[in-house]
């Protein structure tokens, strides 16, 4: 399974797509779902096994995420952080 991460611009995603990818997080960079937003961006995609120490590496280089889903057994995207 694998988390989405939305944050407010597109730079703060490229900013902690950086910081993760120096601590050796995998992460992939993808479109945002259109089922968590309708609006044109990108997000940031980490295994769920790594969601709390991708989201500590977040927060320690100042940034915060603004939401953070999963997919469920239904199929349909659910918040999780």
């Amino acid at each position: 399974m694998t988390c989405i991460l939305i944050f407010q611009s597109v730079h703060h995603v490229m900013k902690a797509e950086k910081a993760l990818k120096e601590r050796g997080v995998a992460v992939d960079l993808i479109p945002v779902p259109r089922e968590i937003s309708s609006d044109c961006g990108v997000a940031l995609q980490v295994p769920s096994e790594a969601i709390d120490v991708a989201l500590c590496f977040i927060e320690e280089g100042g940034l915060s995420c603004v939401g953070c889903y999963q997919r469920s057994n239904g199929g349909q995207f659910e918040r999780t952080h």
